[in-house]
């Protein structure tokens, strides 16, 4: 049984600040701690898999801040294998495949313009508003549920703080979640204590996956439309440019994608969306 997990930073437990997860320099004290933290939940994470009669973990590492060299800097279980996102039309996430049995989310926040998140965000910190799929708001959980949901795998287990495993729970009745902080500012929180929330993790991903048979892929109609609106016109300027994608007004443009595949390709030199 092979199960795929993809992290992130800013829902993990231990991690409190922006520097945790965004310092410039890659020796910032606060950003090694914020690896630690990642290391820690990612690997209670494997564990509760292996728990579970997984034979097989991927797990990729999803925070762009980290140019996915997080893991040769903290060490990832032995028992899972660390794989590549693979820039492409479609993004390719290696090592995904209709063989595997279930995903699962370390460290997650909630989508932008989540009262409570913290850091809330979709795609871009500071700069994107709202974005939509199919007219109906989501975040980056949604995004890596239809990308797996195009190889019929379901989203199973989340990690994050109140206000995504709240998303979590609104959009994917099926998906388990454990909570690790509590959100009380866009960049302020409170922790829950770090050793009760890791066992928790563990526990709640074992019991998602043994359970994984009321879980369903997540998918929507084809093609689908993504809109995304900006905290100001120039970054809509730079896209209402490329063939395909359709102004909405000064700071929204749209898209469509041809398949679940591409909910992660921005239109741009590489790919166009369909005319």
């Amino acid at each position: 049984m092979k199960i795929g997990i993809v992290t992130d930073m800013e829902g993990l437990a231990g991690v409190d600040d922006w520097e945790q997860c965004y310092a410039a320099d890659d020796d910032h004290p606060a950003y090694r701690h914020g690896l630690t933290q990642l290391a820690a939940d990612t690997n209670a994470t494997v564990a509760g898999c292996f728990d579970a009669g997984a034979t097989e973990v991927v797990v990729w590492d999803g925070h762009g801040r980290n140019r996915q060299a997080a893991f040769t800097r903290v060490a990832l279980d032995p028992r899972a294998t660390l794989r590549r996102l693979i820039p492409a039309a479609p993004l390719v996430l290696e090592g995904l495949d209709a063989g595997t049995a279930g995903v699962l989310m370390v460290g997650q926040h909630a989508m932008a313009g989540t009262l409570h998140g913290f850091l809330d965000h979709t795609q871009c910190p500071k700069e994107i508003c709202r974005y939509l799929i199919n007219g109906a708001e989501h975040g980056e959980m949604s995004q890596f549920a239809l990308h797996a949901g195009a190889f019929g795998v379901p989203l199973l287990h989340v990690s994050g703080d109140e206000a995504l495993c709240a998303e979590a729970q609104r959009l994917f009745p099926w998906v388990a979640t454990t909570a690790t902080k509590r959100g009380t500012g866009w960049a302020t929180c409170e922790l829950y204590p770090v050793d009760a929330v890791r066992a928790a993790i563990r526990r709640d991903v074992a019991t998602a996956i043994r359970n994984r048979a009321g879980a369903r892929p997540w998918t929507q109609p084809m093609p689908a439309d993504v809109t995304v609106e900006y905290t100001w016109s120039e970054f809509a300027d730079r896209l209402a440019a490329v063939p395909g994608v359709q102004r909405l007004h000064a700071r929204a443009v749209a898209w469509k994608i041809p398949d679940p595949r591409y909910i992660y390709n921005w239109p741009g030199p590489v790919w166009a969306p369909l005319a």
